[in-house]
């Protein structure tokens, strides 16, 4: 049959739109997941929040690599401030078939694309201190503060006095070797009475004098003068007691003694001395005298004990380190009021110097 031009040409047409392919419009699905917002993939933890936008090609499939609390805009590079409070932005148009990577932590928290906070840096506790007071391995302790008296301070029979680390002097240059009564000192202790935490000032001449049986704790002496401590008075079998504390840069005598019973030190450091300890070898009352000590440091010195044979006294020393000091006890012949007293013998004896091999001599 023949056909008309019209009908042939409305066949073509018919022909040309069959032939056409559908279109397949998929829509794309929303992988993230644990409360991030993940384009095109990327980590962050954190608190910040990012923005930004991807056109991806034909074919990508994101993957989620989302942490935590934190926003993560597509794989781009922002400034956000992971495991802070900082924001991100980016935008970025990955390739086909695009994987995407780990992001890189920096700072104190700061996180690039999809990147990791860091933990928290680790503190190293401090060291506590106590609220005591301690002698300070040796060294005079830092002063709490000035105080020069006008006259003796007395502490009353039987009472404690603290100095919570005060430096205490008369205010008047020390006059040497020149021996001067109770009202030249810094402190008079009564009978039974105590002091602790006081440092004895340069600007004074007899330190601290003791009337019998005192205490003293954490008593220190930066310059002693004529001597730093005096027993004054003391009977037979009492005991005043040194603990703790130091001295240094004593002429002649530190700690001397004048009246009877014992006097037994602990704990002490002395530096550059004539005489740690001296009973006295001429006074009026020729009685016998005791010394004890233990744990000492004694450095640049003379004579760390002298006593006096003759008179009975006796010097136990214990568990101590000298250096540099020319005798550890020396035995002296004592005598009269007026006249000088000589030496009888150097080193333990066993009868008047009793010390051993717990003493050691640098």
């Amino acid at each position: 049959m023949r056909l008309s031009i019209i009908q042939i040409f409305a066949l073509i047409l018919a022909l040309g739109v069959s032939a056409a392919p559908p279109q397949d419009n998929k829509p794309s699905t929303d992988t993230s997941m644990r409360n991030s917002k993940t384009g095109n993939g990327g980590s962050g933890k954190g608190k910040g929040s990012s923005s930004g936008s991807t056109s991806p090609s034909k074919d990508h499939k994101p993957k989620d690599n989302s942490k935590g609390n934190g926003n993560t805009a597509n794989g781009g590079s922002g400034g956000g401030s992971g495991g802070g409070k900082g924001s991100s932005s980016g935008s970025t148009a990955p390739p086909k078939n695009h994987n995407p990577g780990h992001g890189v932590s920096k700072g104190n928290g700061t996180t690039t694309s999809g990147g990791s906070a860091p933990n928290a840096p680790m503190t190293t506790p401090g060291r506590s201190m106590g609220n005591g007071t301690a002698t300070t391995g040796g060294k005079v302790p830092k002063s709490a503060g000035t105080s020069i008296l006008k006259a003796a301070q007395t502490i009353a029979a039987g009472a404690s006095f603290d100095g919570k680390l005060i430096m205490y002097d008369r205010g008047t240059p020390c006059t040497g070797q020149q021996e001067r009564g109770d009202e030249a000192a810094v402190f008079q202790i009564e009978h039974g009475g105590s002091i602790s935490n006081v440092i004895i000032g340069p600007n004074q001449s007899e330190g601290i004098h003791c009337q019998g049986a005192c205490t003293l704790t954490n008593v220190w002496w930066p310059e002693v003068c004529e001597d730093a401590f005096t027993i004054k008075n003391q009977a037979a079998g009492e005991t005043t007691r040194i603990i703790g504390g130091g001295a240094f840069n004593a002429q002649d005598k530190v700690l001397q003694h004048n009246g009877g019973g014992t006097l037994d030190v602990s704990n002490f450091t002395v530096i550059g001395f004539g005489k740690l300890y001296r009973a006295c070898g001429n006074c009026a009352q020729s009685t016998n005298r005791h010394v004890k000590m233990s744990n000492i440091m004694a450095t640049n010195g003379e004579i760390l004990a002298g006593v006096n044979g003759n008179f009975g006294d006796t010097a136990i020393i214990k568990n101590s380190r000298v250096h540099n000091v020319s005798s550890i006890c020396t035995n002296f012949k004592g005598v009269t009021k007026g006249t000088e007293p000589s030496i009888v013998s150097s080193g333990a004896d066993g009868k008047v110097c009793i010390y051993g091999s717990d003493v050691i001599s640098q």
